[in-house]
């Protein structure tokens, strides 16, 4: 897969939006790039700088749909020049603060849980053409996911929901980038729409139903804003 960018983001949801503004600027010390309308729901992404790639923190302003959880259990950022800490966000799931370099990790890790490793990391590696570097890890541009037995997402009809609930990667064209990883045996969740002058995007789904959006920000360098849609 050709990236725009190489490191993947991952995004969650959350209606305390206050308690996520303290743990991510004060507890995992991260620096907050801006804030998105997303128009959806009244949705506000915020958008957190951890080595380039971004915790997005979306503040729903009404009750989250009750989606079971994804299989994006963890969540480990390399941190410089402090403790290494292990925690949970307000929401509940798994951070983890480490010093570079730990389990490979020099900017993000992302954890999924599945009850099938060997049918994940074959998705990641085929459909998504992720790079293999362990046997139940893979490397996105310079971002890991570890892949680990457990009780896994489940398919369901939106995105939105508490806690992790998708990562992002951004690409050159959406639309032939989720052409091309549906021709590989992916599944295409949302075909691909535009948001306003910000980027064109689209989602597909790991085999047990997990959201994986598909990004082309028309503000990196070569995404070409489509000429009309």
């Amino acid at each position: 897969m050709r990236l725009a960018k190489p490191h993947i983001d991952i995004g969650l949801f959350t209606t305390d939006i206050d308690a996520h503004t303290r743990f991510w600027g004060e507890t995992a010390g991260l620096r907050l790039d801006h804030r998105l309308e997303l128009g959806i729901e009244g949705i506000v992404q915020h958008r957190y700088d951890a080595h380039d790639s971004v915790i997005k923190v979306n503040h729903h302003p009404g009750p989250l749909a009750a989606l079971p959880p994804t299989g994006y259990v963890g969540l480990t950022i390399a941190r410089d020049g402090a403790p290494a800490w292990s925690g949970q966000h307000p929401g509940g799931d798994s951070v983890h603060l480490v010093p570079p370099g730990t389990d490979g990790v020099v900017g993000i890790g992302v954890t999924v849980a599945t009850p099938d490793p060997e049918r994940m990391m074959a998705f990641y590696t085929h459909a998504m053409e992720f790079e293999q570097v362990g046997d139940r890890s893979v490397r996105c541009g310079d971002s890991l996911l570890f892949v680990v037995e457990g009780a896994g997402g489940t398919p369901a009809e939106t995105f939105i929901g508490p806690n992790f609930r998708y990562l992002t990667v951004q690409i050159f064209d959406a639309d032939a980038a989720c052409a091309q990883i549906a021709a590989r045996g992916g599944a295409v969740v949302q075909e691909p729409i535009t948001l306003g002058d910000v980027a064109r995007y689209a989602f597909v789904s790991d085999p047990d139903g997990n959201w994986i959006e598909i990004s082309a920000r028309f503000s990196l360098p070569g995404v070409a804003r489509p000429s009309a849609q």
